[in-house]
């Protein structure tokens, strides 16, 4: 059970850290031209620190658990969150292909949270 909610916060972390950092580049348009106010960006700021804080989870679930177990579990649930995430707050629409490796990734994390870490 801890390993599901280790798996959890990262997977929280890791996706919205990658949505504020999307929408923190949105508000300060191109990397090239930006100053330091630019890099200054709450959002952009909050996201990496959200990454940072996802990274350090994810070491702690590799000293607890096999990576042949966890990783899989891990990008197989961050892949449907930020997909998820990009529809709420983005507006994205996926394709058919995406919808249907979201049902096919959500069955293989069935399948393998039976397995028990």
């Amino acid at each position: 059970m801890r390993f599901f909610i280790l798996i959890g916060i990262y997977v929280l972390l890791n996706s919205f850290g990658q949505l504020l950092i999307k929408l923190g580049t949105q508000e300060i348009g191109s990397l090239e031209t930006v100053g330091l106010q630019g890099w200054l960006n709450m959002k952009l700021i909050t996201g990496i620190a959200l990454f940072g804080m996802s990274f350090l989870t994810w070491i702690y679930i590799l000293s607890k658990s096999n990576l042949s177990y966890a990783f899989p579990f891990a990008v197989g649930l961050g892949y449907v969150t930020v997909i998820l995430l990009a529809m709420l707050f983005l507006k994205e629409t996926p394709s058919y292909l995406q919808a249907s490796g979201m049902t096919l990734v959500g069955i293989g994390i069935i399948l393998m949270s039976w397995q028990g870490s």
